[in-house]
């Protein structure tokens, strides 16, 4: 199941790449039409809806690889024991808030099914198929946020740490040997 979870990850995380990807091929063919005269039809309403699929569909893997902001600076100055409950008490928070995001979102697409929802532009498109992966990607981030509250309550799991955080923990910094105030300089 863990390896099965990872590679969905991974597959929205690439998704979302490659959404950033295609937002790039349209600048450039927005920029290259207008060289030669050419005019590239809702290309901003398709820059638009891949941004948002990027964000969205990159919810998961950034969570997993431990990308998102926290509250470390805060949570690491506490003592153990009590860091440990302020971050159960945090995941499970998120866990409740994630799902009724997700929950509304997933309704929000549904709606835009029902009514026939047209982008407003020189291209129509239905609005529930550019907005079907917002509501994908934050199935999967709620997938993510449950498993990861679900592996630390029960098996101990420590939260994933960005690179930043690894480093900071592995060599940390002696500034009182680097402040010039302190030499009397």
């Amino acid at each position: 199941m863990r390896t099965l979870l990872n590679r969905i990850y991974l597959i929205t995380g690439a998704l979302s790449g490659l959404c950033i990807i295609a937002i790039c091929c349209i600048i450039l063919a927005r920029v290259m039409g207008r060289w030669v005269g050419i005019e590239v039809p809702s290309s901003d309403d398709f820059a638009g809806f891949l941004l948002a699929a990027s964000s969205f569909l990159g919810l998961a893997y950034t969570f997993r690889e431990g990308g998102h902001i926290r509250v470390s600076l805060f949570t690491s100055r506490l003592p153990l024991v009590i860091n440990k409950w302020v971050e159960r008490i945090i995941l499970s928070l998120g866990c409740v808030l994630i799902l009724y995001l997700t929950w509304q979102l997933a309704y929000f697409v549904y709606e835009s099914y029902l009514f026939d929802e047209l982008s407003s532009g020189y291209v129509p498109i239905e609005l529930w198929l550019v907005q079907l992966p917002l509501a994908v990607g934050m199935i999967i981030f709620s997938v993510a946020i449950i498993d990861q509250t679900f592996c630390h309550l029960f098996f101990g799991e420590e939260l994933p740490k960005s690179e930043e955080e690894v480093l900071a923990e592995s060599a940390p910094i002696d500034l009182s040997q680097t402040n010039s105030l302190n030499k009397g300089a």
